[in-house]
């Protein structure tokens, strides 16, 4: 908690941008859990929704293989700043925009942000989990709850005018499911981290109640980096966490490997 807390007085604050508020959500088709927006947020975020984010490390398996991280110390700082570095300032802020631009029916503007994801995810490995995971979450949506827009997305990936990034099928099928832009960001910001440790925590002694601990004590941050997240332009989405770029690129050679990337 130490560590999130000192964080949070390094931050600066971000000035609020203009979002889609809980009464100007767009109108979604609920097709699953009896319209109840809630528990559909519950479902989307929920480790078992197949989109298999669970076999992916991101890079983290290579310093678990170098002992760059051995214990839960460790283990959440390189996680708290992959949120801030590399979450926050590019895929969750790619999810507000793909969230805005569904909500518009900008379907270019969709195309847009889903090359601009890709090109800023520099090793080979990243890129590839990227569109594995959005692929098999728009598949999974269009199966389940059937909304236009997350149907509309899979016709584009299917003419290969996008490649359906994860933020960008996310902040669609949020859009059609109905949460507001802040619900989508922050929930998309707490499931991803979520599962990071849940896979770290497979990879090193790291006890269960340990790794809740982790995500219990990142929820401020989480909430920061949503609005930091909510306020960025398109032209300025970033990753500044290099050093975990060189280690998903140095992922592919290693001899064994128990995650994808």
């Amino acid at each position: 908690m130490l560590i999130i807390n000192m964080i949070m007085k390094r931050m600066p604050t971000m000035r609020p941008g203009t979002t889609i508020t809980r009464d100007k959500v767009a109108t979604g088709r609920l097709t699953g859990n009896g319209g109840d927006r809630l528990l559909a947020l519950l479902q989307v975020t929920n480790a078992a929704f197949p989109t298999g984010t669970f076999t992916h490390s991101y890079g983290f398996e290579t310093w678990l293989h170098d002992s760059t991280i051995c214990n839960a110390a460790e283990a959440e700082t390189k996680c708290v700043d992959w949120l801030r570095f590399n979450l926050a300032t590019g895929d969750a802020a790619a999810v507000a925009l793909a969230y805005r631009s569904c909500y518009l029916d900008d379907m270019g503007g969709i195309a847009e942000i889903d090359r601009q994801v890709g090109a800023i995810k520099l090793s080979r490995e990243a890129r590839n989990a990227s569109i594995m995971t959005g692929t098999a979450f728009i598949a999974a949506g269009k199966d389940i709850f059937d909304l236009e827009q997350i149907v509309r997305l899979a016709e584009m990936v299917a003419r290969q005018e996008c490649d359906g990034h994860h933020a960008i099928a996310y902040g669609a099928l949020s859009t059609g499911l109905g949460f507001t832009e802040q619900e989508t960001v922050t929930s998309f910001l707490w499931a991803s981290f979520s599962s990071l440790v849940g896979v770290v925590q497979r990879l090193i002694p790291l006890g269960q109640t340990e790794a809740q601990r982790i995500v219990a004590n990142v929820a401020p941050l989480v909430e920061h980096c949503s609005e930091v997240a909510r306020t960025r332009e398109l032209r300025k989405l970033s990753s500044s966490f290099a050093t975990l770029d060189i280690a998903s690129m140095r992922h592919e050679r290693i001899q064994t490997r128990l995650c994808i990337s």
